[in-house]
């Protein structure tokens, strides 16, 4: 990270609440201009926070003027000629220093830029900032110390709380409501109808659900079901870059407190997300799956429709879930099953290419033993009938054989 401002020891302790370690108090107004972006790639200027048992267990490699570390470790390493901040949690400490290094950001000025279109019925509270070519429809309410940033579209009767941030290339469709302390990253769609269709007859789908593959061959064509709903994002909710969000198709698409999307994340008709949950790139929610609370979904698992999944669920990556999943689980695989399930199965997999060389050696073994076997019975069966058959021995053998 470049040298964007010069902070003291001393400041930077302050603001991460942490406790400088040095042998002398000459160390508490070093300046600091840069942050470190891994401990194995910081230099003697840089300000490092070593969280990681391996950089831990490797102290004296790192190159830095400042590091941070964990109490947990105080015990546990080796005296540095270095000052150390010792804090209680290196991550939130990451955080606060990435808030204090980083580099500014540009946001629409308070007040309503010119080229911006805001319907006459609709309401701004005060020290909201409205960009250049922002569209905001009829009857909508924008909230307190609200940014909108350019080329932002706000359908009619939307509701946006306080201190919420919307990047430029936002869609926020009608009948919308959105909580406090909200941000919604470029290109999301909120509000989007829902992928519901009907056919006048039963549809192939419809059958094959059923167990009847006898299909129509013919053209069926898909009515639209009108999304009639709407959606709710509560408080301090994250939507990542274009996301997708499907308004209910009768009652509301829910997005609980808390809870963070990701980028290319898509939630479809009459999904509620519980509170607090964590939701990784490229998954998808079919429509009606009720998510408890403080849910963690790895990157690109596929959630089949009309199922509810418990409180403190953890998925990994690329599962498939096509069933309800109980509270306090871990799943992964397709079909997701519990984490420690999948493992022995994985393991039995892998197993098996050995085991069936060991198979085939054993049945090429007894094949040999069987053929030995019946060599030696034809073997028998021939010299006893030398022995005992008069008809093909000559005149005076028969005689002596038959006597």
């Amino acid at each position: 990270m470049s040298k964007v401002l010069s902070k003291t020891l001393l400041e930077i302790a302050k603001v991460i609440d942490g406790e400088i370690q040095e042998k002398n108090n000459s160390y508490k107004d070093l300046l600091i201009t840069s942050l470190a972006v891994s401990p194995d790639s910081s230099t003697l200027n840089d300000l490092v926070v070593a969280f990681d048992q391996k950089y831990i267990k490797n102290i004296n490699a790192i190159k830095a003027k400042v590091i941070i570390l964990p109490y947990s470790v105080k015990d546990k390493i080796p005296p540095l000629e270095i000052p150390i901040i010792w804090v209680k949690r290196p991550r939130i400490v990451l955080k606060k220093l990435l808030e204090l290094f980083s580099k500014p950001r540009f946001y629409s000025p308070k007040g309503i830029h010119p080229s911006a279109v805001v319907d006459s019925s609709s309401k701004i509270e005060k020290n909201c900032s409205i960009g250049a070519n922002v569209f905001i429809g009829p009857n909508c309410t924008i909230g307190e110390n609200t940014i909108i940033n350019s080329n932002v579209y706000v359908g009619s009767n939307v509701i946006v709380g306080k201190n919420c941030l919307l990047y430029p290339n936002c869609s926020v469709l009608d009948y919308v409501q959105i909580g406090n302390n909200v941000i919604l990253h470029s290109g999301g769609v909120i509000g989007s109808d829902g992928y519901s269709y009907v056919t006048e007859e039963e549809s192939n789908l419809e059958k094959a659900k059923k167990g009847d593959f006898n299909f129509n061959l013919g053209r069926q064509v898909q009515h639209k079901i009108l999304s009639a709903g709407d959606v709710i994002i509560e408080d301090d909710v994250e939507i990542g870059a274009n996301t997708c969000i499907d308004r209910g198709t009768i009652g509301s698409t829910i997005i609980g407190t808390g809870t963070k999307v990701d980028n290319l994340v898509q939630i479809a008709h009459n999904c509620k997300i519980g509170k607090d949950c964590l939701i990784v790139g490229q998954v998808g929610f079919a429509g009606s799956i009720n998510v408890g609370d403080r849910v963690i979904v790895g990157g690109q698992v596929g959630f089949a429709d009309n199922i509810n999944i418990g409180s403190d669920v953890i998925f990994i990556a690329r599962s498939g879930v096509h069933g309800n999943i109980p509270s306090n689980s871990i799943y992964m695989g397709t079909p997701a099953v519990p984490y420690q399930e999948n493992i022995k199965n994985e393991k039995a997999m892998r197993r098996l290419p050995k085991k069936q060389e060991k198979l085939e050696e054993q049945v090429k073994l007894l094949e040999e033993k069987v053929k030995g076997l019946e060599n030696k019975l034809d073997t028998s069966l021939r010299g006893g009938s030398e022995r005992a058959d008069p008809l093909r021995l000559g005149g005076d053998e028969a005689s002596a054989a038959i006597s």
